[in-house]
């Protein structure tokens, strides 16, 4: 009886959990899903052009896309829908920029170190945060964004990160890189998109839409090249069409749970902090599938990571915890006003 009743009060608990933490599962998926996609890739660098990866994930994501509309029916919020496009329109150009030089980041450099370098974006999403959605500007939230960029430092080791002189880094390497992190990469569009993510869930848009605009951009943007610099191959086997397809499907499944835990939490620094714990499973990953290994400093970076991400999640609900109260408090005063 006693254990029928401990059993009974955790069911409880772990479902107050999921029902007040959803952005926390989706994030996790959407690391997850991110991880499959990017280890992935670096399995089909060798076998296509990475134009030709592009163009299946854009398929992926537009098919994916396509049949979830078909099957929710989900209508566009009512309102003002010059406005609802606008901002999917926007969204979907930094998408495809995003999925674009992250795809060749990948092909060029390696998974972990594109991750890594991918997600120095908290830092940047805590700023824009701070200056454009009027986030907080704390002590806790500055620190533990600073600390998983460490973190994800320590973890991968970047040659270009550490001293290696760069006469002995690969153009290809330096040019991954670059697309990861530097002046208009990956890592900058990845912090605005998180931003636009906030506004575009103030719309109550469902994710199928930011998902479908997505994909409608990317098919063209990854065909094209293919067609002029003459690189497109067939995939010859099951195996690669399942590779392929499953790629352009984790994609999708990504972004659409990214969207919806930003949806769901309103902070997109806090969101975007969990997500680096992105490069944990990437190294993972290479280890497992590539026999990429690791160092103790590596190790420390991950410990580092989760930190960060522990820290981040529960010094954001720190800060919400007050306003809930004091609404919660003064219902009277709220009603009279």
């Amino acid at each position: 009886m006693a254990l029928g009743t401990v059993c009974a009060k955790s069911s409880v608990v772990c479902l107050d959990f999921i029902t007040q933490r959803k952005e926390v599962l989706y994030s996790l998926l959407s690391v997850t899903m991110y991880s499959c996609a990017d280890l992935l890739i670096y399995y089909l660098k060798d076998r296509f052009h990475m134009f030709v990866i592009f163009t299946w994930i854009s398929a992926g994501i537009f098919t994916a896309s396509a049949i979830d509309g078909v099957v929710r029916r989900s209508p566009l919020p009512l309102g003002d829908r010059r406005k609802v496009i606008g901002l999917l329109a926007i969204n979907s150009l930094l998408s495809s920029a995003s999925e674009l030089v992250t795809t060749l980041a990948n092909v060029l450099a390696t998974p972990g170190d594109t991750v890594a370098i991918i997600n120095t974006a908290p830092t940047v999403v805590f700023v824009l945060s701070v200056l454009f959605l009027g986030d907080p500007f704390t002590l806790a939230g500055i620190s533990f964004s600073v600390l998983s960029v460490i973190g994800v430092a320590l973890v991968t080791q970047p040659p270009i990160l550490v001293g290696t002189l760069v006469g002995d880094i690969s153009n290809e390497y330096i040019t991954g890189v670059s697309l990861a992190g530097g002046g208009g990469g990956s890592a900058i569009i990845e912090a605005v998109l998180v931003i636009m993510y906030r506004f575009i869930g103030n719309y109550d848009i469902p994710p199928v839409y930011v998902t479908l605009f997505n994909g409608l951009l990317c098919l063209p943007l990854g065909l094209t090249p293919c067609n002029v610099f003459d690189v497109w191959s067939t995939p010859h086997s099951i195996g690669e069409v399942f590779a392929l397809s499953s790629t352009g499907v984790a994609w999708y499944l990504a972004v659409t749970s990214l969207y919806l835990a930003v949806k769901e939490k309103q902070r997109p620094v806090c969101v975007i902090t969990l997500m680096t714990s992105e490069v944990v499973i990437v190294m993972i990953g290479q280890y497992l599938l590539f026999r990429v290994e690791n160092t103790w400093i590596g190790y420390i970076g991950a410990l580092l990571i989760m930190v960060a991400c522990i820290g981040i999640e529960v010094s954001g609900n720190a800060v919400d915890d007050p306003a809930d109260e004091n609404e919660e408090a003064h219902p009277i005063i709220e009603k009279t006003s």
